[in-house]
């Protein structure tokens, strides 16, 4: 029993840390000026380590009720995160290949011959980011139904976890192909993104809690 705690305390120290760090990632990605290698950087980094961050809440949920439920939503958080991975690399590399392509045009309208071109390629990666949105979604709604029940996350983030992760989930799945952004909705995105912070600094609240279930 004690090694199985010990195991599950690993998990959740560096998966709190890594959550963080995804986070982080995420929003230097997103709004700091960095330059393109940096920014490619911070952007791939962001779905590995928010693997580990899921994979560290896990362990601790579990350590209150470990159930098929904490089980999908660890699958589906880790599963989005490959799938993020796979639609930001994608989207960067249509967008400079594309880029390069435009810019060496022979002529205007070839130039807007290639713009066409990119912009049918653009619903590769959109599509890709829908996955990722579905799969996030569904971990989050999942997560929060098992915090409401666990002494260190309680009923109102694990409430919250639902309610994001469901207008998340509806707003996509209502605009698709078009992101709610793009259609001039609400992007639940960075909502979700903010609740996701929190949940890890809770996680890391959580080390001490965590070692008395021994």
């Amino acid at each position: 029993m004690a090694h199985n705690t010990e195991h599950s305390l690993s998990w959740i120290r560096v998966g709190g840390v890594c959550g963080l760090l995804s986070i982080g990632a995420y929003l230097a990605a997103a709004f700091a000026p960095l330059p393109d290698t940096l920014s490619y950087a911070a952007a791939f980094a962001f779905g590995p380590l928010l693997a580990v961050g899921a994979a560290g809440l896990y362990h601790c949920l579990a350590l209150s009720h470990r159930g098929p439920v904490v089980q999908v939503a660890a699958i589906a958080a880790i599963a989005g995160s490959v799938t993020v991975l796979i639609m930001l690399t994608t989207q960067q590399a249509i967008l400079g290949m594309m880029k390069r392509v435009i810019a060496g045009a022979s002529d205007p309208a070839s130039a807007d011959i290639y713009r066409k071109v990119a912009d049918g390629l653009d619903a590769v990666h959109l599509g890709i980011d829908v996955a990722w949105d579905v799969l996030i979604s569904i971990a989050v709604i999942l997560f929060g139904i098992e915090m409401m029940r666990h002494p260190k996350f309680g009923r109102v983030m694990g409430m919250l976890g639902v309610v994001l992760g469901g207008l998340l989930l509806g707003f996509n799945l209502w605009y698709f192909p078009v992101p709610p952004a793009t259609a001039n909705s609400i992007d639940w995105g960075p909502f979700v993104a903010l609740w996701m912070l929190v949940t890890f600094i809770l996680l890391l609240r959580a080390v001490q809690w965590a070692r008395e279930q021994d």
